[in-house]
């Protein structure tokens, strides 16, 4: 899902000898990102950011969809999507526990290279613990229910998610709203 000629993840890390934390991480390669690279090089102070997510149920199991917004242009702000499938355990359901305790989330942008063009942190508070906790619990008590049906199915799931943005994107604009 690389629309904006982004791509991004998240996952646990270690910074400067500290904990494991949960980081963002996108690669700007793309075309389309071509101001949003110039911007960031040179970026003196933070971006305005926004972080939305969601967790979409599928009959193979439940994904998380993490949507963070860096307004590098008022009228256009960059966005991805990150997908997790925190029920396989792993480094997906270690980044959101994480997310629910930490202090603050890193993010990282680089470009096609991944030299870091600009990084800055997000300060996560109680109704962000709050809402990582609830994205959890709910993907976890879905996908009790799919393992008990014998259709569990991680790869599968996220295949569906993904498909259908293809469908929406191959439709054109009007689609997505």
């Amino acid at each position: 899902m690389s629309g904006s000629g982004a791509m991004a993840t998240c996952l646990p890390v270690r910074l400067d000898d500290a904990g494991w934390e949960a980081a963002v991480f996108v690669q700007l390669a793309g075309a389309e990102s071509r101001e949003d690279r110039r911007r960031m090089a040179r970026a003196r102070k933070p971006f305005a950011m926004g972080l939305e997510s969601d967790v979409v149920e599928t009959e193979h199991g439940a994904v998380v969809m993490l949507r963070p917004e860096l307004h590098t242009r008022p009228e256009d702000p960059l966005g991805v999507e990150i997908l997790l499938t925190p029920g396989v355990g792993g480094g997906h359901h270690e980044a959101l526990s994480l997310l629910t305790r930490q202090a603050s989330l890193s993010w990282f942008f680089g470009d096609g290279a991944y030299w870091v063009l600009h990084a800055q942190t997000l300060p996560l508070q109680a109704p962000h613990h709050q809402g990582f906790q609830d994205l959890l619990a709910a993907c976890l008590r879905h996908d009790t229910l799919v393992r008990l049906t014998g259709t569990y199915d991680a790869p599968a799931a996220l295949g569906e998610v993904v498909r259908h943005y293809e469908l929406r994107s191959a439709a054109g604009p009007e689609a997505r709203h």
